[in-house]
Order: structure tokens, then sequence, then C-alpha cells
């Protein structure tokens, strides 16, 4: 029988998403030069490494005779699930309550959902979330001068 190896998983799942940000990007209509790439260089370089990395992983699983261990546990496909459903709550929090009071309890919840086994404090945890938090919103308002998600009342 044969048996799907993790390799070969993120490898298809690589080429996958490689086709789909070429497929979304290609209703851009900004013409490519090289004095102006325009917003297609970056997505288009990173789908063909998606593309290409995802083509040699796949293949070097398939070739690779050695057994894997299981892919993933119970205990982490369910670790995945809470973190999608908390990053689904993130972003519908943001669009009422904003980045800087939603951003470090998602951080937060996180960075204690995938801290099992290792040895941190949720102080540190907190700390991190709430500096992570402001440096991506200096980053992003004052650095690249675009604009973050605000509280509604704001």
């Amino acid at each position: 029988m044969f048996k799907i190896k993790r390799d070969q998983i993120v490898g298809a799942v690589l080429v996958i998403l490689g086709i789909v940000i070429f497929f979304m990007i290609s209703d851009y209509r900004v013409p490519f030069t090289m004095a102006y790439p325009g917003p297609k260089a970056l997505p288009g370089i990173a789908a063909f490494g998606f593309i290409a990395c995802g083509i040699g992983i796949f293949v070097q699983g398939t070739l690779d005779k050695k057994p894997q261990k299981e892919f993933v546990v119970k205990g982490g496909w369910l670790r995945f699930g809470i973190a999608f459903g908390v990053l689904i709550v993130y972003v519908f929090l943001m669009k009422f309550l904003g980045f800087l009071i939603v951003t470090p309890f998602a951080c937060f919840g996180l960075s204690t959902l995938f801290a099992k086994g290792k040895k941190s404090s949720w102080i540190a945890r907190a700390v991190f979330s709430v500096v992570f938090t402001l440096f991506v919103y200096f980053l992003y308002k004052y650095g690249f001068s675009l604009p973050m998600p605000e509280p509604i009342w704001a």
C-alpha cells in the first residue's frame, strides 16, 4: 500500500499555494517594468519560489525510502484547530476593537498555546505580546506610513 509522506504533503501544499498566488496576482493591471516592478513582482517571486521548492520537497519525499514518523498527532491537530479559531476571532474582533487592543490578547493566547512543555512564565509571554504588538504597530504606522485598524469609537 502506498503511504503518503509528510514531505509529499508539504510539497503539494506549497505547489498549490504558489498556483493560487499566481491566479490572485493575475488580476493586477499594473505593467511590470524594471524601473517600477509594481505589485506583482514580490508575490510573483514568492509564488515561483513556493512552486519550485514544493516540487523539490515532493520529489525528495517520494524518492526517500526511509519510513517517516506520523505527520501530526491528535494533540497537534487540536492545537492547529484552536490556533485557527483564535485567528478567525482575532480578525473579526479587530474590525471593532482595533489592532492595539486585540493583538496583545491574540499573541498571548497563541504563545501560550504553543509554549506547551517549555519553561516560560505568563509574565514573559504577556510582556512579549505587548512589546511585539507595539513593535508591529509603530513599524507599520510610522515606518511604512500605513493605517492600522482602529476601534470603531475612534
